[in-house]
């Protein structure tokens, strides 16, 4: 069940606009902005959606009430509510029309004070009110000819139509990663930087540096402050308006796990099994929340750099190729091995591979 956010709208006509809203776009706002304006008590918005409609798993009917209400939060002209169709009982258009327009009428009684005058865009829907007696105002869709189904093909050749919270959902989220001095760092910066995108920076490191600390003095705590930190500046970068469609990560949770396996079973070092147990499961449960659309991961290779920071135990060929093999082991049981693209070319040839994807993916709006 979801639960209903309250407002109420006053006023002598309340417009009202209802949709899946899978996304909130330009399209949807010419309808609610145009009804809030001219209706002296605001706009009534309903979300309304069932299993399997055109939000799919990536915007079920919660999160895009949740969407819809944040785009709104500051509108007191604006109210909005859900209608879970499949809860209801309600049937797919057409057939359910008359029991979905019982559910609008019930809400509305809840949420305004006031004459409903319908928006819409679809000419069935204008016949449908028409017909039931309804004011009902029409927009000329050809005014604005844009569409979720437009955006959900090709997300980045409409992004400017895509409503700020939605835009989180259809970024493309490419995360660096690999084992440490193999160059993610600046690889994630410079292909930030073509492609005038966000990027994030090992959020691990920048910690080190300010609380004067080194590798072999981390413990549990320390760990736990890098998967969240790690989390909360990747997710701020992905939400930013800077983000135009393309986000590149440099580590995430999977890659904290990794040192974490592997520098809890040296004695010589601070962490102990016993905390990893606790990190393991925190950055598993961090892994889960993230999405990422591709993941490029670096092989060990050249001459491992002392920043003075890390240690150094750690730093020979071997020692590195288990570090990734773990790392490998901890992408596969998060279900994202496939994907995956293993680089084990020198720094040009991996920068060259990930812009070649990159521009297919600009052009073909998303990934295929």
């Amino acid at each position: 069940m979801i639960h209903t956010y309250q407002k109420k709208l006053n006023g002598d006509k309340i417009g009202v606009v209802f949709g899946t809203f899978a996304p909130l776009h330009q399209g949807h706002l010419d309808l609610i902005m145009q009804a809030k304006k001219e209706c002296d008590g605001g706009c009534m918005v309903i979300v309304d959606g069932r299993d399997g409609d055109r939000g799919g798993k990536e915007m079920p009917l919660k999160l895009r009430y949740r969407y819809v209400r944040e785009f709104f939060a500051d509108d007191d002209l604006v109210a909005v509510y859900p209608i879970d169709e499949t809860e209801l009982g309600i049937e797919a258009y057409p057939n359910g029309w008359n029991k979905f327009i019982d559910e609008v009428e019930r809400i509305y009684s809840l949420g305004a004070n006031g004459s409903a005058v319908f928006y819409v865009s679809e000419d069935e829907y204008h016949e449908h009110l028409s017909n039931l007696c309804y004011e009902v105002v029409k927009l000329d869709r050809a005014l604005n000819p844009i569409s979720a189904t437009m955006i959900r093909e090709n997300p980045i050749k409409y992004w400017d139509k895509i409503t700020y919270p939605f835009r989180r959902v259809f970024s493309t989220n490419i995360l660096i990663c690999g084992t440490a001095s193999e160059g993610k760092t600046t690889l994630t910066k410079d292909l930030g930087k073509y492609f005038n995108a966000p990027y994030s920076h090992e959020y691990a490191r920048d910690y080190m540096e300010q609380s004067y600390i080194s590798e072999w003095e981390l413990d549990g705590a320390d760990y736990m402050a890098f998967l969240d930190g790690q989390y909360q500046l990747n997710k701020k970068l992905i939400n930013s308006p800077s983000n135009q469609g393309i986000f590149f990560a440099d580590s995430d949770s999977m890659t904290t796990r990794m040192y974490a396996e592997y520098y809890c079973k040296d004695p010589e070092l601070e962490l102990t099994e016993d905390e990893f147990k606790e990190i393991a499961v925190a950055a598993d449960a961090i892994t889960k929340k993230c999405r990422w659309d591709k993941i490029y991961l670096l092989c060990p290779h050249g001459v491992f750099v002392d920043d003075h920071t890390r240690y150094m135990a750690f730093s020979g060929e071997d020692e590195r190729r288990e570090l990734f093999e773990i790392l490998c082991n901890n992408i596969k049981a998060s279900g994202n091995w496939d994907k995956v693209t293993i680089l084990d070319g020198g720094y040009w040839n991996n920068f060259k591979r990930i812009v070649e994807d990159v521009k297919e993916i600009i052009e073909n709006g998303k990934m295929d």
